[in-house]
């Protein structure tokens, strides 16, 4: 092979070697983004199998149980024994940080509540009550009809009104409703007498002082089987690519020995022209 061959060789082989290691590169970038991704499924994984959620202990009769802290069980469990009552001591509210405005879902949630803390007292002429003046509201006296047919006049006296409350859309999604309480955005209070007022006033309590801690975390696995077939799936779809990127890049290696082989032939080739074409003496 003479001396301008040896060197077009040499000079294809050069290329064909920074091609394969350019293709050994991007190889190893794709391997390096398909860890990431494996990792970042561990840590979802580590998450999920970790997270721990609010829980509402009482005695149901039976003995005790538990139930998660939702707006619903809120309603059906913390007040159960209080229901059918019409005064609000001693009732847990669920009220809000600024204001300690009534979290309700819907308006017929707040006007069934406004009702159920409504009472109606039987009113006569002679009947003492406040006469609006001074700036203060006159009495509400509505008629209504008895079991007899008889028209009577009562006093009406409303613990809230609507603008007490506040009404919020989303007290259905449990993380929300959770983080709202765990975070201070929403607190459960009790009303409590101001004698120095004489009102009534709400007084919160952290949400895990309640009831000598009736409500407290433990740790949430309803969602541990899936989170654990849903990594399992992701790490076996990427290692079996990983194991496919890691045979293209043996053979690009085996290819890479055998051009680097060649080159190192085709230099000595080239050595021993360039001696035996340009010295002086033999």
């Amino acid at each position: 092979m003479g001396l301008s061959a040896s060197q077009a060789r040499f000079l294809q082989l050069t290329a064909r070697r920074s091609n394969v290691e350019f293709q050994a590169q991007q190889i190893n970038f794709q391997r390096l983004q398909w860890s990431d991704k494996l990792a970042a499924a561990s840590s979802e994984y580590q998450d999920k199998t970790s997270n721990r959620k609010m829980v509402y202990n009482f005695n149901n009769g039976d003995g005790m149980t538990q139930v998660d802290v939702t707006y619903q069980n809120y309603k059906n469990y913390m007040n159960q024994q209080m229901e059918g009552l019409t005064t609000s001591q001693d009732k847990f509210f669920l009220v809000s940080s600024t204001g300690n405005k009534i979290i309700v879902g819907s308006e017929e949630e707040r006007d069934k509540m406004i009702e159920q803390y409504t009472t109606y007292t039987p009113y006569s002429s002679t009947t003492v009550v406040n006469n609006g003046s001074e700036g203060e509201e006159a009495p509400e006296i509505v008629e209504k009809e008895d079991d007899e047919g008889n028209n009577i006049q009562y006093l009406v006296h409303r613990e809230f009104i609507a603008s007490d409350f506040i009404i919020a859309d989303d007290l259905d999604n449990v993380d929300n409703f959770q983080n709202a309480i765990q975070n201070g955005i929403y607190y459960f209070a009790k009303r409590e007498l101001n004698t120095e007022t004489n009102t009534y006033e709400f007084k919160t309590e952290a949400w895990d002082s309640i009831g000598g801690g009736a409500i407290g975390e433990v740790y949430d696995v309803s969602d541990d089987a899936q989170a654990e077939a849903e990594y399992k799936a992701t790490s076996d779809k990427i290692q079996n690519i990983d194991k496919k990127l890691e045979l293209q890049l043996n053979k690009l290696e085996t290819e890479r020995n055998a051009i680097q082989t060649e080159i190192e032939s085709i230099t000595k080739v080239i050595d021993d022209n360039i001696d035996s074409s340009f010295k002086t003496f033999s």
